[in-house]
């Protein structure tokens, strides 16, 4: 079978979310201390924010950001983390059995993601915590009248509501490891009693209740409260040494997703509401069971984070949000030293897709040869099989102002170069610009020594209504066309 690509620039087959290339931050290993926050750190700011990694994060252009769990939430007390931090509570958190000083709390929380330009996604405790506890949290940070939690806000310095749009009600509850994890029918009512009540007090709020995949839970959980909640969740880690295994499983997320699809429709009231899914933990994990899990990424993981992102771009009205798990350190796409950082090729995929594609999805058609697989799923050790995975795989996407055409291709063939015909209907010739990320092999990784072993490539050529292209093996690429 030959390889094709067709692209049509007229034709907007849809929008494409922005939220799907958000990241996650727990309390956990050296995720927020030492990661995103190090005070004393002559690499951090007078607020404790480390300036490198605040940089390596501005330069992705993180959409909304995850916190503060994860496991961690099912124990967390948000009221611990406000106040003057010489006067906060250290804590022994249950889920990293490590101590938590809550230096970095909701403020905080909150301000990073100002100066970083993200939405604010909080994740509350359905482990330990309560009810009242949910909503006093929402009243601190989206109160605007003169209760007592809005006004405890205004005392500590935050005069204006933060308007915390992404609420998270608990995560993965269905776990033995959770604290306190419930039965289907205990979370979905809980879910639809804390939805409800968290809407009375601010009905703008949009609701994430936790899915997985087990069908019996979701189906309990859209039954019950499918009628209030915005989105379910889904988690997703995958990986092995093995290349192919690697990658092909892009394309066993893209089945399950789709599964959780064909669910909510069978359900009226949550097909009604128009219920989404958050994939809003996702990333390669295979290789650390520490409490730390600082596993090191290298360029074939980066490959599938690059095929992820390709997919969510043309799943997105099904999938408007997505989380990569997580941004630093703890498995980080930015690997933080004392003394400065490494931007990992998880990083590099973000940074490659997120700067190079456009708001609104046009009409592709691929053509390539596939490839099946059978593997073991890391975390829970299950066999999986995919078929008619795609060696080549390409998504394009247009500016909103229509001027400027992005073709992402991810050419997974690790033994070849593809040259591959791409026809642009409408093109004529113009100059283009192709960015490239690629490496020496496929288990190339960058490290303080050597940061851009992996790295983005960029070169000028000439296309036209009909040109080729000869794609690296194990790259991504996207070809950015001026149309105008």
């Amino acid at each position: 079978m030959a390889y094709r690509i067709v692209v049509d620039p007229k034709k907007v087959v849809k929008p494409i979310s922005r939220h799907i290339y958000g990241h996650f931050t727990e309390h956990l290993g050296r995720c927020i201390y030492g990661g995103i926050y190090e005070e004393g750190s002559p690499l951090s700011d007078e607020r404790g924010f480390r300036k490198d990694v605040l940089e390596a994060v501005k330069r992705i252009k993180v959409p909304n950001l995850r916190w503060p769990g994860g496991n961690f939430a099912s124990n967390y007390h948000w009221e611990d983390g406000i106040g003057p931090k010489n006067q906060r509570p250290v804590r022994f958190d249950l889920a990293w059995q490590q101590e938590e000083p809550n230096r970095f709390g909701t403020d905080e929380f909150i301000e990073y993601c100002r100066e970083i330009g993200a939405e604010p996604y909080i994740c509350i405790n359905m482990g330990t915590g309560t009810l009242d506890e949910a909503l006093h949290w929402l009243e601190y940070c989206n109160g605007k009248g003169n209760t007592y939690y809005a006004q405890l806000r205004r005392k500590y310095g935050h005069p204006e509501p933060y308007n915390v749009k992404f609420w998270g009600i608990g995560n993965e509850m269905w776990g033995e490891w959770q604290v306190g994890h419930m039965t289907a029918d205990e979370y979905a009512r809980a879910a639809k009693e804390y939805t409800k009540w968290m809407k009375v007090f601010d009905p703008t709020i949009k609701v994430i209740a936790v899915g997985c995949d087990d069908p019996i839970w979701n189906l309990k959980v859209l039954q019950e409260a499918g009628d209030v909640i915005d989105y379910i969740s889904y988690h997703f880690y995958t990986g092995s040494d093995d290349y192919y295994e690697t990658v092909s499983t892009v394309y066993l997320l893209k089945e399950r997703l789709i599964g959780v699809k064909k669910l909510i429709d069978t359900i009226e009231v949550a097909r009604k509401r128009g219920v989404k899914i958050a994939l809003d933990e996702w990333n390669v994990w295979y290789r650390e069971s520490n409490n730390k899990l600082e596993e090191p990424y290298d360029l074939k993981d980066g490959i599938f984070a690059c095929g992820v992102l390709v997919l969510l771009q043309k799943m997105s009205d099904i999938v408007p949000l997505a989380n990569l798990a997580q941004l630093v350190n703890a498995l980080g796409a930015i690997h933080t030293e004392k003394n400065g950082l490494v931007l990992t090729p998880v990083y590099k995929a973000f940074e490659l897709i997120v700067n190079h594609s456009g708001e609104k999805l046009v009409k592709t058609y691929v053509e390539t040869e596939t490839y099946s697989v059978e593997g073991v799923m890391f975390i829970n050790k299950m066999p999986f099989s995919v078929e008619n995975v795609p060696f080549l795989d390409a998504a394009a996407s247009i500016s909103e102002d229509g001027k400027k055409l992005f073709i992402a291709v991810v050419n997974y063939k690790k033994e070849d170069a593809l040259k591959v015909p791409i026809r642009v209907e409408g093109l004529g010739q113009k100059k283009a610009a192709v960015y490239t990320l690629t490496g020496p092999d496929v288990n190339a990784r960058n490290t303080m020594e050597n940061p851009n072993i992996v790295d983005i490539t960029s070169e000028t050529i000439t296309v036209d209504t009909e040109f080729e292209y000869t794609f690296k093996p194990f790259s991504c690429s996207v070809i950015e066309i001026e149309l105008e």
